[in-house]
């Protein structure tokens, strides 16, 4: 038996969410839910598994590689499903620096002082599960 298969911890992929038009899919839906202990918020390490690798030296076995998918939070759950969103962001462009006034009522004596609203927006995108596929496994983080 597979270290892999002994970990109950481990979930496993069941569902990827078509991405549409974008690169790759953003959510993965999981075999553990509710009955499981798994919670809205809760944080896993989406991964599969690669070759097995063996120190260079002595011949030692150190297990298989896991091929790091992503990171996401569960964004909905159910009694044995749930569907695991992506944590990871790649800014699009610089951050914008916006100030505003807000306007005075009338009633508002003129020369008073203005409230200024200061604003930072840092436009970001999410970054898909890379190379997700059925039978990948999730670890909670």
């Amino acid at each position: 038996m597979s270290e892999i298969k002994a970990d109950t911890r481990l979930a496993k992929v069941v569902h990827v969410a078509d991405s549409g038009f974008a690169p790759g899919p953003v959510e993965v839906v999981i075999n553990r839910g509710i009955l499981e202990g798994v919670n809205p918020g809760d944080r896993f390490l989406v991964f599969g598994i690669g070759p097995h690798i063996f120190e260079p030296d002595t011949g030692e076995d150190l297990g298989k590689l896991e091929l790091v998918r992503g990171q996401g939070e569960v964004v909905h759950v159910q009694e044995h499903l749930a569907t695991i969103r992506t944590l990871e962001r790649r800014r699009t462009r610089p951050a914008k620096r916006i100030i505003r006034e807000t306007a005075r009522p009338w009633w508002n004596n003129p020369n008073a002082p203005s409230n200024v609203i200061e604003e930072e927006l840092s436009p970001e995108i999410e970054v898909p599960f890379e190379s997700v596929q059925l039978g990948d496994f999730a670890k909670p983080i």
